[in-house]
């Protein structure tokens, strides 16, 4: 989707400076990559989706491989699909959305200098997420970068009720084998510092 389709009509725009700028926070993963529509204090709509195998099955550990091309791209594919339907039904629903994804930084011990005894997270669970940012960020470049910051990691009680306990039936999938929150509630989080940049 263009960054033009990002964009508000102009003849809605009062409306919706009254209001809170719809934004969808992507937290990017390793296995688990996920994006929540944020408006206000409120999640709105969202998902978590893994990857799959060549028969489309969810399958946990199809990116153990960073190398593993094929997987990845299918990986990606989903993940652009649902964020272009995400992005559709915001402007559909508020005029206007902005989207934000967290980027992981480069660990220390992969930074040119450092010695190899740093060198102890395994590749993938930091490529993998900086890839997935990547492609986020070449399908909507107006993407707003939001640095880590432990989004995701306060008690799940500080979370609106959609981000915690039972999900709301209206929202995508949750692909993980527990039905895990954490991953959404990071993905809020993300959304809330992209809220708040500069327009």
């Amino acid at each position: 989707m263009s960054s033009e389709a990002l964009t508000m009509p102009a003849t809605s725009l009062a409306i919706a400076q009254a209001g809170p700028l719809a934004t969808i926070g992507v937290d990017p993963g390793q296995t688990w990559t996920a994006a929540v529509l944020r408006v206000g204090d409120a999640g709105v709509h969202g998902w978590t989706m893994g990857p799959v195998d060549r028969q489309g099955v969810v399958m946990r550990a199809a990116l153990n491989d960073p190398d593993e091309w094929e997987a990845f791209g299918r990986y990606v594919a989903r993940l652009v699909d649902g964020l272009v339907e995400l992005v559709d039904f915001a402007i559909k629903e508020y005029g206007q959305v902005r989207v934000g994804v967290e980027v992981p930084h480069v660990p220390s011990g992969f930074q040119p200098g450092s010695g190899g005894k740093y060198q102890r997270m395994p590749l993938r669970d930091w490529v993998v997420p900086r890839q997935v940012a990547a492609a986020v960020i070449g399908q909507f470049p107006e993407a707003k970068v939001v640095r880590p910051d432990g989004h995701g990691g306060r008690p799940a009680a500080e979370y609106p009720k959609e981000l915690r306990g039972t999900r709301p039936p209206s929202w995508g999938p949750n692909e993980t084998p527990r039905r895990e929150r954490d991953h959404e509630r990071a993905a809020f989080d993300v959304a809330g510092e992209a809220m708040r940049m500069p327009r």
